[in-house]
């Protein structure tokens, strides 16, 4: 079964108890995820740390648990407890400047650059107002000089896929595809190296296997080391070639995944 992003309704859960294998949607909500989990069958992707772990909040505590290199990085139920801690908007959590980032967010949104008490302040602003509409969480990290460079390493099945998001302009802290970087598979080899040997690590010790997970590398050190920045589940595939490519590359781990359970790969379909 490959199964839409839809209400778990009666006529689902029939076919989840019936089927041998379910591929879930990028997209995956958790009652579809439970129901899938509880049935016999097996299933692709693995979201496990997904669901153990949710949001920036989440993965921070997944950082920690399994002792890969990360930013410091602070979890905040809301902008009262932050200001309880830091009244006077010091930023004493962190060196200024450092970052502000939404716990549910993706792809870079709800991403804050506190460079000083009067952006922190305003930063702080618009999380109260999103607060008020009933989201809230958000943690704040260390920002790591890196000349604005951010290795993503995509993970697809057993194979990790890697290319850098590097500033189109001087002095850009936050590097976003969505906001003009530039994808370059080429540059520093052997950190995309070392990015993906991190990247692989996750997966052996979580089982995740189809994620982007974003790297910095401090670049004020003679061998940096990756630091993981967040996993993102949902991602972009412009870095990929696009949504043909990616799902292209979808569909081979899909198909090597069946064979490795035992099931006959041609019966899932490219369409």
């Amino acid at each position: 079964m490959i199964l839409g992003d839809r209400r778990v309704d009666s006529d689902i859960l029939r076919h989840i108890e019936k089927a041998d294998a379910i591929i879930l949607p990028q997209a995956c909500t958790q009652n579809l995820y439970d129901a899938c989990i509880a049935s016999s069958a097996q299933v692709f992707p693995n979201y496990e740390a997904r669901i153990q772990y949710p949001g920036k909040i989440g993965q921070s505590r997944l950082f920690r648990d399994l002792d890969l290199p990360h930013p410091k990085t602070l979890p905040w139920e809301s902008v009262k407890q932050f200001k309880n801690d830091d009244p006077d908007l010091k930023g004493i959590s962190h060196e200024i400047p450092f970052l502000i980032k939404e716990d549910q967010r993706h792809e870079a949104e709800g991403i804050f650059v506190a460079e000083d008490r009067k952006g922190l302040k305003e930063a702080l602003d618009q999380l109260a107002l999103r607060e008020r509409s009933g989201i809230q969480g958000f943690v704040t990290q260390d920002y790591i000089p890196c000349e604005g460079n951010v290795l993503r390493a995509i993970i697809i099945g057993k194979r990790i896929l890697t290319y850098w998001k590097r500033p189109n302009e001087p002095g850009q802290k936050i590097t976003t595809i969505s906001r003009g970087a530039i994808i370059d598979a080429e540059w520093q080899p052997d950190l995309q190296k070392k990015g993906r040997a991190s990247a692989r690590k996750l997966m052996e010790k979580t089982g995740v296997n189809l994620a982007a997970i974003d790297f910095v590398f401090p670049s004020a050190d003679q061998d940096p080391g990756p630091l993981f920045l967040e996993i993102n589940y949902y991602f972009g595939r412009r870095g990929l070639g696009g949504t043909e490519n990616y799902y292209r590359l979808l569909y081979e781990a899909i198909q090597n995944w069946l064979a490795e359970i035992g099931i006959d790969p041609q019966t899932v379909k490219l369409m």
